[in-house]
């Protein structure tokens, strides 16, 4: 999906002031989520800028209703062209300024806004109260079918695993989906409403004595707060988590907490529990929503929120931010040839892509010979061991070097390290890169090593 985007200094708004230059004041509009400390140690972005408006100086509760809602729709537009995301004009509940609330489905306030100490605009956008999913889904970047479908199964089977490839945003869903479902109970926060287990540090030894304590608990009514949901991370057997809980947490089903789980690996459920018992499952894969669109959106928010100065080249800067979803489906595809489902790569490996001409150059560069190739070599090498020569071995540097979209990228081609065919040996290193001109440039050899970066975004 292309980035082709213009980006004037001021929203389109610029036509509705009809007053002096000197009468004209520029409001600064940005999304605001509530702020929620649900989930120890998740941070969260409160704010997300939508763009700026000049109105003039006879300010009014209608023309700030249609700044507002225009730059809103201006924002969505750039960022979700296609509409996946299922956001307008609709999704907007309200604004407030200068602390005062406007309800855009209610009349107005009686006094006009004031122009004193306003710099600012706050929107809400709906969400549970309004028996809606928008602000989730704006936060989320998830189309709003895909949620409502989710909270759909959790609601009515209250267990659910998310299956897919390590850093496809699943762990990061889960976060925001027992945020939604502490915020419908309409429990008070208490520090183990939600309670985290990780499966990588934990046992199912564990998890199974845990459950069992917690169902005596419930079965009698003992007046403990038991968590509203169990988070499950990382599980390594998610085919016979289902007999472990059904096993374990005997308390009547209705009264169990929600527990929602998240696994890198392929999920075969046995067919023997009955329906009312089991963990509903959701694969999620790169080629497909929302993995497949996720980082196109994100990049297109990050730029929307970017400071002005810092992209003087909009242009340039669409070409390099166009580029990375591309680079992200080559590796995606390369992996898929030579190597196993262990080694795929999520977008949320991309996120960290820095917003600046030069400050990308960089980046990437490290990030292409430091960790790509380094997990690339690894994908490979575990591709040979388990399926062998799968395909006709092509080094995915070769369109890197021939797609590079800053300016001046010819001068960077030969910095960036090739991946020769694996060697399934102990001791294999990455290729250095090589002078496409031919001169003798031989920096010292990498000894690859796992990268363990793709774990943080389960």
């Amino acid at each position: 999906m292309c980035l082709n985007f213009a980006f004037p200094e001021l929203s389109p708004m610029d036509g509705i002031s009809a007053g002096t230059q000197k009468d004209e004041m520029v409001l600064r509009i940005v999304v605001r989520m509530p702020p929620q400390h649900i989930i120890k140690g998740d941070l969260k972005q409160q704010e997300f800028y939508l763009g700026s408006s000049k109105v003039n100086g006879k300010l009014d509760w209608k023309m700030l209703d249609e700044a507002v809602c225009q730059v809103f729709k201006d924002y969505v537009t750039k960022m979700d062209p296609a509409l996946t995301l299922g956001l307008s004009i609709e999704s907007v509940y309200g604004y407030s300024i200068n602390h005062v609330k406007r309800i855009l489905d209610m009349e107005p306030p009686e006094l006009p806004p004031s122009r004193r100490g306003v710099s600012s605009i706050a929107v809400t956008l709906k969400g549970l109260k309004e028996k809606c999913v928008d602000s989730l889904v704006f936060e989320t970047l998830i189309p709003k079918p895909m949620m409502q479908h989710y909270i759909s199964l959790l609601l009515k089977h209250r267990r659910l695993i998310l299956s897919g490839p390590s850093g496809t945003g699943k762990t990061y869903l889960t976060n925001r989906l027992a945020e939604y479902l502490v915020e419908r109970s309409g429990r008070e926060v208490t520090e183990g409403i939600v309670n985290t287990f990780n499966m990588h540090q934990q046992s199912c030894k564990d998890l199974q004595l845990y459950l069992s304590n917690l169902a005596n608990q419930i079965d009698r009514e003992t007046g403990i707060d038991v968590p509203l949901v169990i988070l499950l991370d990382d599980l390594s057997e998610p085919g016979s988590i289902s007999e472990l809980v059904n096993g374990a947490l005997t308390c009547k089903y209705h009264k169990c907490p929600y527990i929602i789980g998240t696994t890198n690996q392929p999920v075969k459920m046995t067919p023997n529990h009955g329906l009312h018992l089991s963990f509903r499952m959701l694969t999620f894969s790169n080629n497909v929503e929302p993995a497949n669109g996720f980082l196109v959106r994100y990049l297109r928010r990050k730029l929307l929120e970017s400071d002005s100065d810092v992209n003087a080249n909009r242009d340039e800067l669409l070409r390099v931010l166009d580029w990375v979803p591309k680079l992200w489906y080559h590796l995606h595809t390369f992996l898929e040839k030579h190597s196993t489902s262990d080694f795929l790569i999520g977008p949320c490996f991309f996120l960290s892509c820095p917003i600046g001409i030069e400050d990308f150059r960089t980046w990437f560069i490290d990030l292409w010979n430091n960790s790509i190739i380094p997990y690339l070599q690894e994908g490979a090498k575990d591709g040979i061991k388990v399926h062998g020569q799968k395909a006709a071995w092509e080094d995915p540097v070769e369109w890197v070097r021939d797609t590079l979209p800053w300016p001046s990228a010819q001068q960077d081609q030969s910095k960036l390290y090739h991946l020769p065919p694996p060697s399934v040996g102990p001791h294999s290193i990455v290729s250095p890169p090589e002078e496409r001109s031919g001169k003798d440039s031989t920096p010292n050899s990498l000894e690859s090593d796992p990268l363990v970066c793709f774990h943080t975004c389960r």
